[in-house]
């Protein structure tokens, strides 16, 4: 596992063709994204895939009925689509690989099954609407929900995301994508993976770039399928010319030791992988105004 452009602009993953793209929408809601007293909050994953040749109509159904079809229900306080990104080179893990489109879905409550029932009963009950692009078959995509177990840091510098002076008129925004860093730790050693994990925060979001971070541990959702992904998420917030440049950023860290690597972390079932935001992070208000 790596924390490393080939010029490749289409690649096709699991029917889906993927182009490269300016990636400019901000990432997730802003601040700390505590939840409230009494409540938890949790990232519930949807990995997908559209059917062979209706992407486009697959697009249309997430993007413009289902993402608001789910927001509206309580606990659901948020949503962003994001795209896979396959030119890191060399990729920094061999698996999440699999699915072209991914949703993060922001969760509010007490548990995770409440909404996540909800959200069940309005499929079923077709307040949320099903897409005739979405592929339903069995293993084509995959879903989990993870629980935040911190808060989301920024930069210790206070740097926030580069908005390019007024009175510049050429240089253009940096793009913007995530890192999902989907980790077991090693057998026996959960908790020196939770100290490393903590501990290499700081030093990465002290490279140019590495804007957030936020972590995650698998939330208990009895009765649902298990997503088959590693027990710990950590969502990386980053900017730059390419995803690549960003991932080389890091790469040239850890070799010159100013970032270390976690030493109890599994990197055999490691998926490490960066996605470009499709959409802006909306919310139901998006939806009421």
């Amino acid at each position: 596992m790596r924390f490393g452009w080939k010029n490749v602009f289409f690649v096709v993953v699991a029917g889906a063709t993927l182009s490269s793209a300016q990636a400019q929408w901000s990432i997730g809601a802003s601040g700390t994204r505590e939840a409230p007293a009494g409540k938890h909050r949790y990232a519930y994953l949807v990995f997908a895939n559209p059917i062979p040749g209706r992407e486009a109509e697959f697009n249309d159904w997430y993007s413009n009925v289902h993402m608001g079809d789910l927001v509206q229900l309580p606990g659901w306080t948020g949503a962003q689509r994001f795209r896979l990104v396959t030119t890191v080179q060399p990729p920094p893990s061999t698996a999440g690989y699999r699915h072209a489109y991914l949703m993060i879905w922001d969760l509010e409550a007490p548990e995770p099954n409440g909404p996540l029932s909800m959200s069940t009963a309005a499929i079923a009950g077709g307040k949320s609407r099903r897409g005739a692009a979405f592929n339903y078959n069995a293993g084509a995509g995959s879903s989990g929900t993870w629980e935040a177990i911190g808060p989301r840091v920024t930069r210790p510098d206070g740097k926030g995301p580069t908005i390019p002076d007024v009175s510049d008129n050429k240089t253009p925004r940096p793009n913007r994508y995530i890192l999902l860093e989907l980790t077991n730790a090693l057998p026996g050693r959960d908790a020196d993976f939770d100290k490393f994990s903590k501990q290499r925060i700081p030093s990465v979001l002290s490279l140019p770039g590495w804007m957030a971070a936020q972590r995650f541990r698998v939330a208990d959702t009895p009765g649902r399928a298990p997503s088959g992904k590693p027990k710990y998420l950590t969502v990386w917030e980053v900017e730059g010319a390419s995803a690549q440049a960003i991932d080389s950023t890091l790469n040239q860290a850890l070799e010159r030791g100013a970032v270390a690597k976690n030493a109890a972390a599994d990197e055999s079932t490691a998926e490490v992988v960066y996605w470009e935001p499709i959409t802006p992070y909306i919310t139901k208000d998006d939806f009421e105004r």
